[in-house]
């Protein structure tokens, strides 16, 4: 039997790689609600198990309750988000987009008898850089566990962290099923941004020969995953049931690169590819790293794509998408 998905920010990098995975391999299983701010997938990619979309602002309560009313959902994948770190720097706004709109969605659940939810969150906005500064020496270079203290220095880390929160806590009030991922750095196909994803805007320059700014020196370092790993991490869990829901789960590689040790592997491939240095961005952590064995835990036997696979299917990727 097909459960349905909706899920939302479903046309953006993360959505469509989970909707291309389940069309790969899940296609008897699930089936997609989906709501994003555009009616379609912007890149034209064809997406099978995408049932009917509903296209608008988040912040439109009576469109969410429409979608809610006239469907029957089995699960919300709650993979939206209005801003980014770097960009993060109306609070208001942060609120109004992102937490108040969440809040709507939980109480609809309630409404509609919707138990089972997925939120992304993200690790390195969520852990914050004056925590990883502080607690150096605690960390026992496993990285950042979920039971960790947490000092988000962006609206954006502070917004995903209040998320966070009221989704536990409703579901201790409501009996609402969650499952909280937080991410390190996806990267691989369909990435469109030229705000964050420093893999993916990297590959983008050196294709088309433009130059790439590092901020600060380049050494810090952080965790990187291929994105289709993403997609079928989360279904495992999925399949787990309650042994994975109401659980906070970092979803790291332990796959750790600078932002120089990425240029250099680039530029293995183009010579030509050129950067350039500006100054640190203050909201940006230059080096984290998560701790993922409760990850492992749950799923002993599951291996992360290597570097070097990842790179040469995300440039065959790209150089396709430069080409158009």
């Amino acid at each position: 039997m097909q459960q349905t998905i909706l899920i939302l920010g479903g046309y953006g990098f993360l959505g469509t790689n989970v909707m291309k995975y389940v069309d790969a391999y899940l296609a008897d299983r699930y089936r997609f609600i989906v709501f994003d701010k555009f009616d379609r997938h912007m890149g034209g990619v064809e997406l099978q198990c995408v049932k009917k979309t509903y296209a608008g602002d988040f912040s439109d309560k009576a469109l969410l309750e429409q979608i809610f009313r006239e469907n029957k959902i089995d699960i919300v994948l709650h993979s939206l988000s209005t801003t980014v770190p770097v960009d993060s720097s109306n609070a208001r706004f942060d609120v109004e987009s992102n937490l108040l709109p969440t809040l709507d969605i939980l109480n609809l659940m309630i409404k509609y008898h919707v138990q089972d939810i997925v939120y992304l969150s993200s690790g390195g906005a969520i852990y914050g850089i004056n925590n990883l500064q502080s607690s150096i020496s605690n960390l026992q270079s496993t990285g950042f566990r979920e039971d960790a203290d947490v000092f988000p220095v962006s609206s954006y880390g502070v917004v995903k962290l209040a998320i966070e929160k009221y989704i536990m806590q409703y579901a201790q009030l409501y009996g609402l099923h969650p499952l909280i991922l937080r991410l390190s750095n996806p990267y691989g196909p369909y990435h469109y941004s030229m705000k964050q994803g420093v893999i993916n805007i990297a590959i983008t320059k050196a294709l088309q020969g433009e130059r790439f700014e590092i901020w600060g020196d380049g050494n810090g370092k952080k965790d990187y995953f291929y994105v289709e790993d993403y997609a079928t991490i989360l279904f495992r869990l999925l399949e787990l049931g309650e042994k994975a829901m109401g659980k906070v789960i970092n979803v790291a590689s332990g796959q750790l690169l600078s932002v120089n040790e990425i240029t250099t592997a680039i530029q293995d491939r183009i010579p030509s590819f050129q950067i350039s240095h500006s100054d640190a961005q203050k909201l940006d952590a230059s080096h984290f790293e998560l701790d993922a064995n409760r990850l492992h835990a749950l799923l002993p036997d599951f291996q992360f794509t290597s570097l070097d696979d990842g790179l040469e299917k995300t440039f065959a990727w790209t150089k396709q998408i430069c080409s158009n």
